[in-house]
């Protein structure tokens, strides 16, 4: 491999054959930085298209592009610091990028920012040409090909769930027509590189497309003997008391798990959840495909024989109503070492279904370490045990595991308190929005005032 600390996985194919989707995932499970090169062709595509500049070589082409503002945060594009998810979806937009991505001027602006973005390694390239162009010395490379009926298939469904209809003749058509386009147009044209790793999606689901790359990605870095930081010490008790544990929690609550597939596989994670029961560090745990530390309040560490259990199986003692330098360092070592971290950012036990205002800690150690953040939400667990109550109830639990969230030192000119807060912010917005979707397919939450959801 190169000098990089983490590698770079460059993933092409032709449109259709599932690579953002992929991508995305594999992305989330690595804990690397999503770089959706066709996103950034789109839009440019749509700045061109919305602000009616020719889209033919020249001066004219080459000084607005020099103005435009071209940017990727956390795998979403930004045009001129505009979130231009939705806008660059469209079938016109589409049919503008195909041309857009054959002129000089619009390919020597993006390429060096997709390189800038690849040179430091962790990132996940998707694209049509990243292991050809872009990143042609990318240490894993993937070719996703699918047949043209599943690949229109696929964007038929894709289209039908925006609210929009097409024949699947018609896009099989398009389709046919782009990937002609694409392989052989004179710049950059659509082919494999010689050393990547071709599958054919259009029998596999997503879950099998993701694991099969990660099995790839993980043999590469143990043959190359790629360091990934030094590893967390893993309890051996832990993984028989999780076992155990999930168990019971199946049994006596039906404990069922969602969204497991945003973990990443390796690496540091800091999961933040809600918190109503002494039953949401076993539910999480339980359903968690990591194994995690948390931290306890200091007294249950006072409990003879059950202090020292809980400190086998990864826990850490923490101090109640101030700040703990000691549990903070703690905290950062666990991260430090690729470990993974279970954080309550409220604290304390609260009613079920209410989200209370987050102490600092959690975003503190999102800021300083840079590790991907993992929002949870524990549905049920306040039902079954909540606080006040000597033994737990028959209740459902479901345990939502959210798409990680990632957080910098702070914008520029951002002092740190702003960037913490922000960070906090933005954690329990993951979470509530968790909360909701939930609620949306189940049961209904409990009716709570604002008043009361902000206290």
């Amino acid at each position: 491999m190169t000098g990089r600390r983490e590698p770079v996985v460059a993933i092409d194919g032709p449109a259709g054959a599932g690579k953002s989707t992929v991508a995305r995932l594999l992305a989330e499970r690595l804990g690397y930085t999503l770089v959706p090169t066709g996103a950034m062709y789109r839009a440019v595509a749509l700045a061109i298209t919305r602000d009616g500049v020719p889209a033919r070589e020249g001066t004219e082409l080459r000084r607005y592009l020099a103005r435009l503002v071209l940017a990727v945060r956390e795998g979403t594009v930004l045009l001129n610091g505009e979130d231009v998810r939705s806008e660059i979806l469209t079938e016109e937009v589409a049919r503008a990028t195909s041309y857009v991505t054959t002129l000089a001027a619009v390919r020597e602006k993006v390429t060096p920012l997709q390189r800038q973005a690849a040179a430091r390694g962790g990132v996940v390239l998707e694209g049509r040409d990243t292991g050809t162009v872009v990143c042609p010395d990318a240490e894993i490379k993937f070719f996703l090909t699918a047949s043209l009926d599943a690949r229109a298939r696929r964007r038929h469904a894709e289209l039908r769930a925006q609210g929009r209809d097409a024949s699947v003749e018609a896009l099989r058509d398009e389709l046919r027509a782009r990937d002609a386009q694409d392989t052989t147009r004179a710049l950059a044209p659509l082919r494999r590189a010689p050393d990547a790793i071709e599958l054919d999606t259009s029998e596999l689901p997503v879950e099998r497309v993701v694991a099969r790359m990660l099995e790839v990605v993980e043999a590469r870095r143990r043959a190359a003997g790629h360091p990934a930081g030094r590893a967390a010490r893993r309890s051996r008790l832990y993984g028989a008391v999780r076992r155990v544990a999930a168990a019971l929690m199946r049994a006596l609550f039906g404990l069922e798990a969602r969204g497991v597939e945003h973990v990443p596989a390796e690496g540091p994670v800091l999961f933040v959840a809600n918190h109503a029961s002494l039953l949401d560090p076993p539910a999480v745990g339980g359903c968690a495909p990591r194994q995690l530390y948390f931290l306890a309040k200091e007294q249950l560490f006072r409990i003879p024989l059950f202090g020292a259990l809980i400190r086998a199986v990864n826990a850490r003692p923490v101090k109640r109503g101030g700040a703990d330098p000691v549990a903070l360092r703690a905290a950062l070592r666990v991260l430090e070492e690729g470990g993974a971290l279970l954080i309550f950012p409220e604290g304390s036990r609260g009613p079920e279904g209410v989200l209370r205002p987050p102490r600092p800690g959690a975003a503190m150690l999102a800021v300083m370490t840079g590790a991907p953040v993992v929002p949870v939400y524990v549905r049920g667990t306040g039902r079954a045990w909540p606080t006040g109550r000597w033994l737990p109830r028959p209740a459902k639990v479901r345990v939502t595991f959210g798409p990680p969230l990632r957080f910098a030192a702070g914008r520029r000119g951002e002092e740190r308190k702003q960037a913490y807060e922000r960070a906090s912010r933005e954690m329990m917005a993951a979470i509530a929005r968790l909360r909701d979707t939930v609620a949306a397919h189940g049961e209904a939450r409990p009716q709570l005032s604002a008043a009361r959801e902000q206290s």
